[in-house]
């Protein structure tokens, strides 16, 4: 089964924060599926729990008074045999009582369940580790959160949305004993409490991801969004830039002439061709008039939503910015999406002042939009007081 079954996050959204980023441009967006090595393991786990009275106290008179038989074990606490060797039957069956030679003795985990006053059983447990399907390196524990998509073997090959990338070499045996000895095991989600792993089957799996090819500072630049904490993947992205196979799939793409594509895509849309501002040879811009925009929920054919304004769309994967050259149209965009920044979670004063920040520059305002103009803005179309933290 696939783990998380829900779609990946809007696309707008990677393609948002990647040109938010300092001398970034968006040129491309690829639709990728990452392949991965899914292990499914069986170990055992050590669980904590309270003494039950009498237990307690036949593990004290092992422990503290070196008592080794049954009769001195009743004799000392004042009950019967026939009890204190119940007590044992259990002890020993969770492994914290040996006999050797007809004489008592603690286990290790009887000496430690002793010096913790916890009683430690044993239980068998069975968990699914990735690796990267090219290094066979182990992934983060950030991709193990519900926001991040894993696609099995049948599901990723029953989609039709993101283009699989073969596996770059098969799943190593000694894989997850490597794992096992790092010290940092628990940063990729093998809790140091998990004991006697064992592979019980492997078989692949995928990561979906939005793969941007952008340029910046004049050079050409891989980002990768898996759903990892709302921002790039660092940890795929390494890989990705590292791996010959990947970038030449993009780069084989990236030599296509973005014009072609757009052209059918705006027909569609009744936009006429010179609507297109090309601000370099490969950064296009969409100029509409401010009729083409609007904040009604039920938009006329052939208009956009205000809120996509300054916002990245990708007709056949290549990047194209929705834009509008009246300052005011883009300022009025700019306030809807700050008030919708506020509206879905309570944010705190330095949360706001950094989007507001952002969207200035990102619809480049003549005047950087403050908390003061948000909550003008507010007043004026009813929204009342803004509920900020802090």
């Amino acid at each position: 089964m696939s783990r998380n079954d829900g779609p990946l996050y809007a696309q707008t959204r990677a393609l948002e924060h990647a040109a938010s980023l300092p001398g970034v441009r968006p040129l491309r967006v690829h639709s990728l599926a990452f392949p991965l090595h899914a292990a499914e393991l069986d170990a055992t786990i050590e669980e904590r729990g309270p003494f039950d009275l009498l237990d307690r106290y036949v593990g004290l008179a092992i422990a503290d008074a070196r008592f080794t038989t049954t009769p001195e074990i009743a004799t000392f606490l004042g009950v019967s045999e026939r009890m204190v060797d119940q007590v044992l039957r259990f002890l020993h069956g969770i492994g914290h009582v040996q006999a050797n030679g007809g004489s008592l003795t603690l286990t290790p985990r009887g000496f430690r369940a002793v010096r913790d006053d916890r009683r430690y059983v044993e239980k068998r447990e069975k968990l699914r580790i990735y690796f990267d399907g090219v290094r066979c390196g182990p992934l983060r524990t950030a991709h193990y959160a519900p926001g991040v998509r894993v696609l099995d073997r049948e599901a990723a090959h029953a989609q039709r949305t993101f283009r699989l990338l073969q596996h770059g070499g098969p799943f190593q045996p000694g894989a997850v004993d490597d794992l096992a000895r790092r010290p940092d095991r628990g940063d990729y989600d093998l809790p140091d409490e998990l004991l006697n792993l064992e592979v019980s089957s492997v078989d692949q799996a995928f990561l979906p991801c939005y793969v941007i090819r952008a340029r910046a500072g004049g050079a050409r630049t891989t980002m990768v969004y898996s759903g990892v904490a709302d921002r790039r993947d660092l940890h795929i992205e390494k890989i990705f830039n590292n791996w010959p196979r990947s970038t030449h799939v993009m780069e084989a793409s990236d030599a296509e002439e973005p014009r072609d594509h757009f052209a059918g895509w705006m027909r569609q849309r009744d936009i006429a061709p010179d609507a297109i501002v090309w601000q370099d040879h490969d950064s296009p811009r969409l100029n509409l008039p401010p009729s083409r925009y609007t904040d009604k929920e039920s938009r006329p054919k052939n208009t956009f939503s205000l809120s996509m304004l300054g916002a990245y769309v990708a007709p056949r994967s290549h990047v194209l910015q929705l834009w509008c050259n009246d300052s005011a149209t883009r300022e009025k965009a700019a306030l809807s999406r700050a008030l919708a920044y506020v509206s879905t979670t309570r944010r705190t004063r330095d949360q706001l002042t950094e989007f507001l920040e952002r969207m200035s520059g990102q619809l480049e305002l003549p005047s950087p939009l403050t908390e003061e103009t948000l909550r003008r803005h507010a007043r004026k179309v009813g929204y009342g007081p803004l509920n900020l933290k802090g």
